[in-house]
């Protein structure tokens, strides 16, 4: 029987100790025979095992290594693309590793340098098409109704609003898919309002400042009169709403489009994003591009983020000005009616 050299060893002084020992001594030394024969069998198995708990399992990932220059590609660039898939799980870590899941598809970027903490900002780094594939915009998109039969409480809601709101709610409606670089999330708007407890143009359309809606209206009704037709993408988001949002953005809480703490909420936004109507995006950039100081407006990123249009300077003021400029043109409308029995022609804007 084959037996390690340190058993053997002992086995040898063992048999001496046997010679010259009584049955006492025979039965104690066979026992502790046994003892150094099963410690040797049960070292030798203990490190096979060892052995085999190194080695680890085949895992299905793909590892996408990142690093080196920023290669990314401008939002504007990515603008209409829809390569993500709907219906998957994303996740990224706050180290140098990120995980993104799909199925039973594990898709792993082991990045150089240091993963952005925010998750929103992060996934501006994501490849327009992705192995494995998966989606920014919609993760869980929800069935939006596309028909426009007006439900009562969105009804009810119109009466209550002015002019200014009800255009804007049209130019709303315009662009009935909200759609940008990183997919669809037409789904979004109609959650957050749900949530809210609102109708849908109570939250988009009355959630911005009243001052901000202003300075829309009328560089709107100027876009409209130039033959520029133009949509919203998204309007007032709340905190909940923005965390929903994807791309480069601000923090939930600190968003123009009403963070509660940069601007104070439900009736303050001062932000909307804004698309063409009619396939024509570039014609409109352009357009406030030239225009929208006019009207205190202006795009300041118009590369990473192109659809963003928010007020500058002194807005508040020049919105006090365009709705007075409103005001009297309505009433000078109102008093040509009453004295020729035929309506008068609406002006589209105070200020072109």
């Amino acid at each position: 029987m084959y037996l390690p050299r340190a058993s053997r060893a002992a086995a040898v002084a063992l048999n001496a100790v046997v010679s010259q020992s009584g049955p006492f001594w025979i039965g104690a030394s066979a026992i502790t025979a046994a003892m150094i024969i099963f410690g040797s069998v049960n070292y030798k198995v203990t490190r096979q095992a060892a052995a085999t708990a190194t080695v680890e399992p085949v895992r299905q990932e793909t590892v996408v290594f990142r690093g080196g220059a920023d290669q990314r590609e401008s939002f504007a660039d990515r603008w209409g693309r829809t390569a993500f898939e709907a219906n998957a799980d994303t996740t990224l870590s706050k180290g140098n590793t990120s995980v993104v899941a799909k199925g039973v598809q594990a898709i792993r970027v082991a990045s150089v340098g240091r993963v952005p903490d925010d998750l929103a900002f992060a996934t501006a780094y994501a490849p327009t098409t992705p192995q494995g594939g998966f989606s920014l915009a919609s993760v869980n998109p929800q069935p939006v109704l596309t028909d426009r039969q007006v439900s009562p409480e969105e009804a009810n809601a119109l009466v209550k609003m002015d002019e200014v709101e009800r255009y804007l709610w049209e130019v709303y409606l315009r662009a009935p898919t909200k759609k940008d670089g990183a997919g669809d999330f037409t789904w979004k708007d109609p959650a957050a309002a749900q949530r809210f407890g609102v109708s849908m143009p109570t939250y988009v359309i009355s959630g911005m400042d009243a001052d901000f809606r202003e300075q829309l209206y009328h560089m709107g009704k100027a876009m409209d009169a130039a033959g520029v037709k133009w949509g919203i993408l998204s309007a007032f988001r709340d905190d909940y709403r923005q965390k929903l949002a994807s791309g480069f953005k601000a923090s939930p809480r600190n968003s123009l489009h009403g963070g509660s703490a940069r601007t104070g909420g439900y009736g303050h936004g001062r932000a909307v994003d804004v698309t063409g109507a009619e396939g024509n995006t570039e014609e409109v950039w352009k357009w406030i591009d030239a225009n929208g100081a006019k009207y205190g407006l202006h795009r300041p990123m118009r590369r990473a983020d192109p659809a963003h249009v928010q007020s500058m300077g002194d807005w508040r003021k020049l919105a006090q000005g365009l709705k007075q400029a409103r005001i009297r043109i309505a009433e000078a409308q109102g008093a040509k009616q009453a004295t020729t029995g035929k309506p008068a022609k609406a002006v589209a804007s105070a200020t072109r």
